[in-house]
Parts: structure tokens; C-alpha cells; sequence
């Protein structure tokens, strides 16, 4: 159950259910629970903020790492690690850095506990498809992993990896540049259009998720405006090497768009994106800083139209 108290979400479960079983002599047991409980928060602690902190840096002070029990039903242990997540993205940065790494630390005491949450950690925070999706919260993770002796070296290499991929093209940072060909065989830089924001549409002719994603962008009001006074350019990119599929396609996607493929490969075959999954969408500033990584591209309009508000 969630109460909402304090002005936050303060998560009460009664879980770790180990069950009921019956003797020889046909009496069923009594059932042995667990209760997760959240910390007290202290009375005098009434800012909202800080009760968030607070909540982030404590929540599994009444967990037992040492019991596994909670691996046994993961159900209910990830609804009570989401609600967790939940915290750390209303806590602020020093907050959840601390939090995960103080986590990570106590589950490290048990092996298993340790492979379990990490493993959520990446399901919740690194899969592409997650709504909780969050790659700060989750490169925090991974420099603690990569950091722990006790780590062993094959989960490290692929941490590894996975901090590489999100190195590239982080918030804040010039976007790798790269060069794009045009249906009629001209070619052009991406650091080279001029617009106040670029979107980066990585898609793909057969990606049921890619029209789904032009249909929005051709139906949202404040990217068609924006489009149409030059303050918005969307540039569509085929990263494969199917390139008869991609020309098939040309008539479908918008005239107004700058549509292009990779002719080079160079984008997959030297990595340049974290492409987990087509499509991606990348939105840049005018001077090609990335202002949101591989976002949902409700997240990506919802930006625009406080952008458009704000400069009204």
C-alpha cells in the first residue's frame, strides 16, 4: 500500500511471505512472515526535500541482506526496490550517489544478495524499455562495482562496457559528429545544421516503434511550429547496411525532415551511440550539446513546450 504522508510516498508492504506447510500429522504450520518497513522519519525533519533525502539515504535500514529470502519472491522484492527508485530520482544527486553506494555496500556482505540487486538495478535503471529508465542513477552503480575488490573480474567487464556506452554523448557534452547521405547522394555533417534544437532520430524502415514516433512528431502542435520557424530540425538516420530497404521507404517519412543514412557504417561499426535499441531519439542544443540521451519522445515534446512557454 502507499500512503501519501509527509508531502511524500511513503511506502508500507508487508512481504517475504515464506508460506504455510503441512507436518505429517495433517496441522498446517503457522505461516513466518517478514514485514519491510520504512525508517521514521524524525519529527522535526519537515522539509519535504529533506524527507526525500532522508528516505533515500535509509530506506533498507530494516532489511536483512543476510537473508534471502526476498530472492525467493521477487515480486514482491521489486516492488518494494521500485519504490525505492522512486525516492532516489525525487532525492538530489549527493542523496542518491550515497544511497546506492551504501546499498550496494551492504548487499555486498552476501553474494547473493549482491548479483540480485545489481541485476535489478540494471533491469530497472539500464533496459531501454524500462520506465524507470535512468542511466545517471545507473553509472553511479557501476563505478561502485568497478571500484569493489571483492567484485569478481567478469561482472566487471561487463560493467565495463556498459559505463562505456554510457560515456558516450552524456548530457551536457558535444554530440559526436558524423556524416550523413541524403536519398540524391549529397552528404552532410550533422555539427553543420543550423537550428536552435536538432532531433536525432535513429529508426529503422521496419520498426513498428519508429512509425509510431513520426505519427507523434507529425501530430505534436509545438514541433510542427517549431519546425516551421527553423527553431526545430529533426534529422532521421539509418544506421544499417540494408540501404534498398531504407531507399523503399523515402516516400513515408516527411519532406520537411533531413532524412539520411550512415553510408560509412561508421556510427555501429565504431560505436559512436549507445544504440541499445532502435529507435533512439537524441535532443541537441544549437551548439550540438546533447540536452536529453535516448529519451521517450513524450519527454522529448514535453521538453519543447516548456522551452516554447518559457521563452513566451
Amino acid at each position: 500500500m502507499v500512503h501519501l504522508r509527509y508531502g511524500i510516498y511513503v511506502v508500507i508492504l508487508a512481504g517475504f511471505i515464506a508460506g504455510s506447510c503441512t507436518g505429517n500429522s495433517g496441522r498446517t504450520k503457522t505461516k513466518t512472515s517478514k514485514e519491510f518497513s520504512l525508517p521514521v522519519i524524525p519529527a522535526m525533519m519537515d522539509d519535504p526535500q529533506q524527507q526525500v533525502n532522508y528516505l533515500a539515504e535509509h530506506y533498507w535500514n530494516n532489511f536483512d541482506f543476510n537473508d534471502t529470502s526476498f530472492i525467493h519472491q521477487p515480486k514482491v522484492t521489486e516492488m518494494i526496490f521500485t519504490e525505492y527508485l522512486k525516492i532516489l530520482m525525487q532525492a538530489t544527486a549527493s542523496a542518491t550517489a550515497s544511497s546506492i553506494r551504501h546499498t550496494l555496500e551492504q548487499a555486498l556482505e552476501n553474494p547473493q544478495a549482491f548479483t540480485f540487486f545489481t541485476d535489478l538495478l540494471e533491469k530497472y535503471l539500464y533496459n531501454p524499455n524500462s520506465p524507470l529508465r535512468n542511466e545517471e542513477i545507473y553509472s553511479i552503480a557501476l563505478e561502485y562495482i568497478l571500484a569493489a575488490p571483492q567484485v569478481d573480474e567478469l561482472k566487471k567487464v561487463r560493467s565495463r562496457y556498459q559505463l562505456e556506452q554510457l560515456s558516450k554523448n552524456r548530457v551536457g557534452k558535444v554530440a559526436v559528429d558524423f556524416v550523413y547521405t541524403l536519398a540524391n547522394g549529397k552528404q552532410g555533417r550533422m555539427h553543420h545544421i543550423k537550428s536552435d534544437y536538432l532531433v536525432l532520430f535513429f529508426n529503422n524502415p521496419d520498426c513498428a516503434a519508429c512509425k509510431d514516433i513520426q505519427h507523434a512528431f507529425e501530430q505534436s502542435p509545438v514541433m510542427s511550429q517549431m519546425q516551421k520557424t527553423g527553431a526545430l530540425k529533426i534529422l532521421a538516420i539509418y544506421v544499417d547496411q540494408d540501404t534498398e530497404a531504407w531507399q523503399q521507404y523515402q516516400t513515408n517519412i516527411p519532406k520537411q525532415w533531413i532524412n539520411g543514412y550512415d553510408a560509412s557504417y561508421i556510427i555501429l561499426g565504431e560505436d559512436l551511440y549507445d544504440l541499445r535499441a532502435i529507435p533512439s531519439l537524441y535532443l541537441l542544443d544549437k551548439d550540438k550539446r546533447v540536452v536529453l540521451r535516448d529519451v521517450q519522445h513524450e519527454h522529448l515534446e514535453q521538453y519543447l513546450s516548456r522551452t516554447t512557454q518559457d521563452a513566451g
